[in-house]
């Protein structure tokens, strides 16, 4: 299996340059297939028992291949839907009180959000905000300055969806150990984009989902939860199979696992699914698709650096970025240059919201030099015309 096999696997590539991974990846034909033949399995009645085995065989593998692709151990990781599930374990898994706090940062996605505006709303929380910017050691201070006593966790994104800035996720953890403050990484623009080893960034918890850059089945996604970690939330939504034991008196135990915020009907072809996507770029091998990734963006910045009047948002060396380049050409808006790339390039890019000029590429190791030649013609076709009509504006 090699880079170009998932291209070729993958029919809706050939007729787009598709730059949006960052929101949602086409699936390879494999994908489809395997979660296919796990409904067919299912539909034969779950209630027998070798079918019963059969699927939940089938949800364990798809729990190891993720859990690998984590850095983590499979009894770490609950598979679910997507990446704000694991948010809400969190934020109601904690004992709120009045007063407490906890740290955002500006560039969140509404799901790393809304769960944290409904919980400071409902137990007076103050929310504190991380401002984003390109200047790791700036990152640092800051975030040390808005911790306090009352700090109950940040919660915050490995990869920026704005800029796609890397934070320094592994220093901003070490900071917040030593105030004896938990961390929360949202993953969904780092899982399949950039090694992610959740003991090696010494994050408390982790959160993913499987329809981005894994090309996976949407309504797949992982949490994981560091083992010390597990008696520390309290879990608010549990279920039938959360339990290793229990009567019928009002008492149990929980298992002892990530696995006990699973619970009841769960969706096993779709976890299926997840783990051929998993298996596919294992069979790849991460360290090519990485290498892929980090090659082919560096490229699109230097070609993007070369059109006069572009500026890119996104910081040029890799190590500080990951799959997306988001850029903006003054006096465009986003959504012109969205629908243009479309209608006249066949190019698929993302406006970003909060700023009518930011544009989001989302770059993958499946896109090809031809798509990055047709994105860079499309744009100096749009700035060349914009150029047109403000001379014509000045005359």
């Amino acid at each position: 299996m090699d880079i170009e096999a998932i291209r070729n696997l993958t029919p809706s590539l050939a007729d787009c340059a598709y730059f949006q991974t960052g929101g949602f990846a086409p699936k390879p034909t494999p994908v489809i297939d395997e979660v296919i033949h796990w409904l067919r399995v299912g539909s034969r009645g779950p209630a027998i028992s070798e079918v019963a085995q059969a699927l939940q065989a089938a949800l364990e593998e798809a729990r190891s291949a993720v859990a690998r692709t984590l850095g983590a151990h499979a009894d770490e990781v609950m598979l679910n839907e997507n990446t704000t599930v694991g948010i809400n374990i969190v934020a109601n898994g904690i004992d709120w009180r009045p007063g407490d706090n906890v740290i955002l940062s500006d560039h969140e996605h509404p799901g790393n959000r809304i769960p944290w505006y409904n919980i400071g709303t409902r137990c007076g929380v103050e929310l504190r905000f991380l401002r984003i910017n390109n200047d790791p050691a700036e990152l640092l201070a800051q975030f040390e300055a808005l911790l306090d006593g009352r700090t109950r966790i940040a919660s915050l994104s490995h990869v920026s969806r704005r800029t796609g800035v890397r934070l320094p996720a592994t220093e901003l953890g070490e900071i917040a150990h030593r105030h004896a403050v938990p961390v929360l990484l949202d993953g969904a623009q780092a899982f399949g984009a950039i090694p992610v080893d959740v003991h090696a960034l010494g994050c408390d918890f982790y959160t993913c989902s499987g329809h981005k850059y894994i090309m996976g089945p949407q309504g797949t996604g992982a949490f994981y939860v560091r083992r010390d970690m597990l008696e520390w939330l309290k879990p608010s939504w549990i279920g039938s199979h959360s339990q290793e034991t229990m009567d019928f008196d009002g008492h149990m135990t929980l298992k002892a696992s990530a696995r006990r915020f699973e619970f009841a009907t769960r969706n096993i072809a779709d976890q299926a699914g997840f783990r051929k996507a998993v298996e596919q770029w294992e069979a790849v091998g991460w360290e090519n698709v990485f290498r892929a990734i980090a090659s082919y963006t560096t490229e699109m910045k230097r070609r993007l650096s070369e059109l006069p009047g572009l500026e890119i948002i996104t910081p040029l060396p890799y190590e500080r970025s990951a799959g997306i380049v988001t850029f903006r050409i003054p006096g465009v808006p986003s959504s012109t240059i969205c629908s243009k790339l479309w209608e006249h390039e066949r190019v698929l890019v993302a406006p970003l919201d909060r700023d009518d000029e930011m544009v989001r590429v989302s770059t993958h190791a499946f896109n090809t030099t031809q798509e990055c030649d047709r994105l860079v013609a499309g744009l100096r076709r749009l700035m060349v015309r914009q150029a047109r009509v403000q001379h014509q504006s000045a005359g």
